[in-house]
């Protein structure tokens, strides 16, 4: 017979349990078994609590967390089940974003830290079928901690690789030694790590009044300035990076270095003048 729990919780937590099930690409069921699973035995504190809007939560619990459930609450001292599950659910919300990231995938990323510790090739799977090999190298978060990449040298591709955790769905250690290759570049991209790979890349913009206001003010995926000269910006940027930092800044930018990343805006913004003249 089925275990059915029904637990009132804040409105915010219930939005970040919810959000998390849509971008890691897990059910519901699936989640909060194992946020029980791993955190049933963590200290669980009243002051997570926030006053406000709730929701109502319902999963069922699966076969692994029903076997010796009621020992497991006779044991804590649970009076009420549904107060228990929601200091427990409060607890995981208040994880940071990528925090809660690497709790949902530890399985993949102890895999990958054994890879890094011990300097084995690994292949990796991905979530859409295709595959490849790299040399892991590091786990590093985005910029204001958002999401969590591998930071690797992709074999098959022959260059250094960033890939989205949550991306992946199997990690396969090889017997394969690797010996690190650019090691200078590689602690650089450690100390400061971005998912676009921009250490050592450099690129020249000029901003306008507004765009500077901008610049400031957009934070996420921003540059670092490099050297600045009234309003012309160098930028530790790849072009990936201002490829999608900079396409908000519509006329408020002006890409001036390098040459392949100005044709590209050229190009983006040629091709939505046809879109509004048909």
């Amino acid at each position: 017979m089925e275990k059915k729990l029904r637990v009132t919780v804040p409105k915010y937590i219930e939005e970040i349990i919810q959000g998390d099930i849509e971008e890691f690409k897990i059910t519901k069921n699936f989640l909060l078994n194992y946020i029980f699973e791993r955190l049933k035995n963590e200290k669980l504190l009243d002051e997570y609590y926030k006053e406000g809007d709730k929701e109502v939560i319902q999963f069922n619990l699966n076969k692994k967390n029903k076997e010796n459930y009621y020992e497991f609450l006779e044991e804590k001292n649970v009076q009420v089940e549904a107060d228990f599950f929601r200091k427990l659910f409060i607890k995981y919300g208040n994880f940071p974003k990528n925090k809660r990231e690497l709790f949902v995938f530890s399985e993949i990323v102890e895999r990958i830290n054994y890879g890094i510790k011990e300097k084995k090739i690994i292949k990796i799977k991905f979530r859409d079928g295709n595959e490849t090999k790299v040399e892991p190298y590091y786990i590093g978060s985005s910029q204001l901690e958002i999401a969590n990449y591998i930071f690797s040298y992709d074999l098959e591709k022959c260059k250094f690789k960033n890939y989205r955790l949550n991306n992946i769905v199997g990690i396969y250690i090889s017997r394969d030694k690797f010996q690190n290759r650019d090691e200078e570049f590689i602690e650089n991209v450690k100390k400061n790590f971005d998912p676009f790979l921009s250490e050592g890349k450099v690129i020249r913009v000029k901003l306008s009044d507004c765009g500077e206001k901008m610049f400031e003010n957009l934070k996420v995926n921003r540059p670092q300035v490099m050297e600045k000269s009234k309003n012309i910006y160098s930028l530790q940027c790849s072009e990936e990076k201002a490829k999608r930092y900079f396409s908000y800044f519509m006329n408020e930018v002006e890409i001036l270095e390098p040459l392949s990343l100005r044709e590209w805006f050229i190009d983006k913004y040629k091709k939505a003048i046809e879109v509004y003249e048909n």
